[in-house]
């Protein structure tokens, strides 16, 4: 059982590490990009810079992320576009699925 318990916390770690070494970040601004939520399943987002003219998406359906989290997401995305702020979404550059996005801030392109 002890050898079973540090075996998935050595995987846990190991997932954690090479997930967050894989992301990238980006600046989203809801007021000038586009983004979109489809029922309460999928949020797409649009003209990202880094991610080469692809969508960034959540899709509660086909992976990992739930339904909370993407309705939390997109009223996070709400909330900045009332306030004209930004957020930083964080996405995996191979499959620009989203890896979470952040409270509103103001940001820049280059720093976010």
């Amino acid at each position: 059982m002890k050898k079973f318990i540090v075996l998935s916390g050595l995987l846990l770690a190991c997932f954690c590490f090479t997930s967050s070494a894989y992301s990238v970040e980006a600046c989203f601004d809801p007021g000038t990009q586009y983004y979109n939520v489809n029922g309460v399943d999928r949020l797409s987002l649009w003209a990202i810079a880094e991610a080469n003219g692809n969508e960034v998406y959540a899709d509660a359906r086909n992976s990992w992320q739930s339904e909370l989290s993407i309705a939390a997401w997109y009223a996070t995305i709400l909330r900045a576009q009332e306030m004209g702020l930004q957020v930083v979404v964080a996405f995996d550059p191979g499959n620009f699925e989203i890896w979470y996005i952040a409270n509103p801030r103001a940001c820049t392109p280059t720093q976010p």
